[in-house]
């Protein structure tokens, strides 16, 4: 989707995006702030129920755990797994030996 408004702002030279202050009367932001609200109560499919943190932690831990059935489950790899058995995307100290 972002592509998508990127590549129509950059084929549409007269769009230009500003910031605009709010709620002082800008009668474009007016209507944009109205048809937001009218989105939100009819249930807009992008509108998001959770707070970004929320998803993105949500997002985060899928990861780590497909990440993880990979690396149990991999062929590649299986002299590494037996000093670090679990995945982390955090730095971890291990002893060599």
């Amino acid at each position: 989707m972002v592509r998508l408004i990127q590549t129509l702002l950059l084929s549409h030279k007269h769009i230009h995006l500003r910031w605009l202050k709010a709620h002082v009367g800008y009668l474009g932001n007016e209507c944009a702030d109205q048809l937001a609200k009218e989105a939100i109560t009819k249930g807009d499919p992008f509108f998001l129920s959770k707070p970004l943190s929320y998803l993105k932690s949500e997002i985060r831990s899928a990861a780590l755990s497909i990440w993880q059935d990979n690396w149990d489950n991999g062929e590649t790899g299986r002299s590494t797994h037996d000093i670090v058995p679990r995945i982390s995307n955090k730095p971890i100290g291990w002893n060599r030996e």
